[in-house]
């Protein structure tokens, strides 16, 4: 009898161990609900200049197409923002429209939002890119301590990413503890080892940001979120959002997988630890309100948006293969098919719940964002942002 009583107290702490190791997996598969009919569901604003009204379109097709429960664009041009409009839940089960103000998690797009503090303290000669973690981040030991600011901030300093862990979930990407501090956060991979030497390869990783959030602290003599807010929020009259644990924050969509008709809440998840890199909410206007001051060097001049925007050279002197660059990444695309490439310097992202891009296109001074409050994968907002950008650059396609 003890035998038995010993082989099933072993077998029933051994699934509840599997549990709370994989909570993710087996949350996945309950709960589904059938997504409601969202085909009358019409954008929050109806434009009557015919190219607004245009766009108006374009979101209500892209609606159908993402098959998310909201979706949210907002263009800037000159300075201004020109276009904005929603359309969809920001909460499903109460069915709450969104808005203009909804917000939503950025995902890896807060490495763009990021760049404008490197900016600003790159102007004010507090930093500049050949600086070493070690002159102002005294808890950095090897093998971080040499890297530089240049290489983290485009992946080139072979600092992994998210990977397996000894903690519950077993999955960093699912991470739900709370951490009340740059260096806490920096603690889950400074004793890891690189990938490869440092500016010999690229490699995408959001400690990069986490890590670099920590020379900016030293450097400001501020905390980050703090640093942020004072220095490129308020200035620019933005509302970002900082995640700082896995309570539902006022005014923020809730966070869905949808597939086949179906939906459900994500996970719940803690961003803490990669505020720099992966941890910001906003709306698309709060988007662009940095993209017109990027393109209209409000924050900082235009020597400095060309650090921020040169891809990074590798040690072998080729560029690396993703066109990164400070925060970004700096591509030329045929938009219209047409032989002709215009420049794009954009940043997708994506969060648990959440996609997201922000698009600036120099030489038509122009800033998209689009956001939508599902699983998914931000190449899939790409060919929505340029059909965006299309009427808006040539009103006559």
């Amino acid at each position: 009898m003890k035998k038995y009583i010993k082989t099933c107290s072993i077998f029933t702490l051994s699934l509840v161990l599997a549990y709370y190791l994989f909570e993710p997996i087996f949350l996945y598969n309950i709960g589904w609900k059938n997504k409601p009919n969202t085909s009358n569901i019409q954008p929050v604003q109806t434009h009557n200049d015919l190219i607004l009204n245009k766009a108006d379109s374009i979101l209500k097709a892209i609606y159908t197409k993402l098959d998310a429960p909201a979706v949210s664009i907002a263009v800037g041009q000159n300075n201004k923002v020109i276009w904005s409009n929603v359309i969809g839940y920001q909460d499903i089960e109460n069915k709450t429209l969104a808005d203009l103000t909804t917000k939503f998690r950025i995902g890896s797009t807060s490495k763009a939002v990021t760049s404008l503090g490197i900016g600003v303290l790159l102007q004010n000669n507090k930093l500049n890119l050949d600086h070493q973690v070690q002159q102002f981040v005294s808890y950095a030991k090897d093998p971080l301590k040499d890297l530089t600011l240049k290489q983290l901030a485009s992946h080139t300093s072979g600092i992994r990413n998210y990977g397996a862990c000894l903690c519950f979930p077993i999955w960093e990407y699912y991470n739900n503890d709370s951490y009340s501090s740059v260096e806490e956060s920096v603690s889950l991979f400074k004793n890891d080892e690189l990938l490869f030497t440092p500016g010999d390869n690229f490699s995408y990783s959001s400690y990069n940001f986490t890590l670099l959030s920590a020379m900016i602290e030293e450097a400001s003599g501020k905390p980050f979120p703090k640093f942020m807010k004072e220095s490129v929020f308020e200035p620019l009259h933005a509302t970002f959002i900082i995640e700082e644990t896995s309570e539902t924050i006022k005014d923020a969509a809730e966070f869905y997988d949808v597939t086949n008709q179906k939906y459900k809440k994500v996970y719940p998840v803690n961003n803490s630890n990669k505020w720099a890199g992966g941890g910001f909410l906003a709306s698309p206007t709060d988007l662009i309100k940095l993209g017109n001051a990027f393109l209209n060097n409000e924050l900082f001049d235009k020597n400095t948006t060309d650090l921020l925007t040169a891809p990074v050279m590798l040690n072998n002197s080729k560029v690396n293969e993703q066109n990164y660059a400070i925060g970004w990444r700096n591509d030329a695309k045929d938009i219209f098919n047409n032989g002709t490439t215009i420049r794009v310097w954009h940043h997708g992202g994506i969060a648990n719940g959440s996609i997201s891009l922000l698009a600036l296109f120099p030489e038509h001074n122009l800033s998209i964002s689009m956001l939508a409050n599902k699983n998914g994968s931000s190449s899939d907002l790409f060919e929505n942002v340029y059909a965006i950008a299309k009427i808006f650059i040539n009103p006559k396609i």
